[in-house]
């Protein structure tokens, strides 16, 4: 017999990366047996994510009890639920799962992203809390340098599920245009390397156009000005997937030049499925997912670097163009990502 199986997660909106997988995962699950489904979200909006005020309390408190009154009338034998990487989360997530962690039932706590790693190692609350929780728990993780880094740092072995498309894309090869275009969507800063990328096309003699799509974290006006006199600089205000797709479609090399943390990034992703070498820093599982299809950046570079990851690409367009769909392909394709979920699910401590 199946375990009964009760997952928290936050679903959209809005959409971000781990909220967009949790979306796969609730349409793939929804209508089977054995899987049933809470919602834990209390955000409306981009900017309300990581703000603490009264309300927001207050609706953790309705969520929480809400999510004790589901627990004790499916009673599961597991249950599956995301881990933050703050203090504040981290309470709330335990309040959450405290029927399951009484209970001795089974934790799938999921860790997206690299940020847990610090905020272990600097809180003594926050290990204390991982350390109860994690007792009688799975760990899922986003790929292979992730679950290094949680057996060195927090010593706890994990499952490594990629993250996936909302899609299967297919195509059936990628042609270079004779306009080298590059394409960066994502949110906009100096610390997502948005400027970085832009000094290294106003600084090339290639004949080269960038496409930028995203919303604005901050520097929107020194942003704009930057791009202003540019004939071979476009931006395009934030990409709905229809634009996104349209992006993707007709550009050669997408660049995701981020000086942030990062985890698994869907929009490296997304343009491996459609063939795109990729040009990224070193951060998160970027390495690991981009390292054989592209050209990885270092933590510290200059912008001048991403004029010789553009030579390079460009001069091994074909094979890099090739090897990136496959890699897709290989690893991130939404049907063996519910086969591989199902599996952690399902198997026991």
């Amino acid at each position: 017999m199946n375990p009964k199986t009760l997952l928290f997660m936050e679903l959209p909106p809005p959409i971000h990366g781990m909220t967009y997988i949790n979306q796969i995962i609730y349409n793939n699950l929804k209508d089977e047996p054995n899987y049933y489904f809470f919602d834990t979200n209390l955000t409306i909006g981009l900017t309300e994510v990581g703000d603490i005020n009264f309300k927001k309390i207050f609706k953790n408190i309705s969520i929480m009890f809400g999510a004790w009154r589901v627990f004790f009338s499916i009673n599961p034998d597991k249950v599956y639920s995301l881990l933050s990487a703050s203090k504040f989360g981290i309470i709330r997530d335990f309040m959450i799962n405290l029927p399951a962690i009484l209970f001795n039932k089974e934790l799938i706590l999921h860790l997206h992203g690299f940020t847990y790693y610090k905020i272990y190692e600097s809180s003594r609350l926050y290990k204390l809390l991982f350390y109860l929780m994690s007792r009688n728990s799975k760990l899922i993780v986003l790929c292979q340098q992730q679950k290094s880094e949680t057996l060195r740092i927090m010593d706890k072995k994990s499952y490594v599920l990629y993250n996936c498309l909302n899609e299967n894309i297919s195509i059936s090869s990628k042609i270079k245009n004779k306009t080298l275009r590059v394409c960066y969507i994502s949110n906009i800063s100096k610390k997502k390397g948005t400027f970085d990328l832009i000094q290294a096309i106003k600084n090339t003699n290639k004949n080269i156009e960038l496409v930028i799509a995203g919303n604005f974290l901050d520097d929107k006006d020194e942003f704009l000005e930057l791009i202003k006199e540019s004939k071979n600089i476009f931006y395009l205000g934030f990409a709905d997937e229809k634009r996104k797709k349209e992006i993707l479609e007709s550009s050669d090399i997408f660049c995701l030049p981020s000086r942030l943390e990062e985890g698994s990034p869907i929009s490296i992703i997304e343009a491996m499925s459609y063939g795109l070498p990729i040009i990224a820093t070193d951060k998160g599982c970027i390495k690991e997912m981009a390292e054989d299809v592209g050209y990885i950046l270092e933590n510290n570079f200059e912008y001048k670097e991403i004029l010789n990851a553009l030579d390079f690409i460009d001069n091994d367009y074909d094979r890099l163009s090739v090897k990136a769909f496959e890699k897709y392909k290989q690893n991130y394709l939404q049907c063996e990502f519910i086969a591989n979920l199902k599996d952690i699910l399902g198997k026991g401590n």
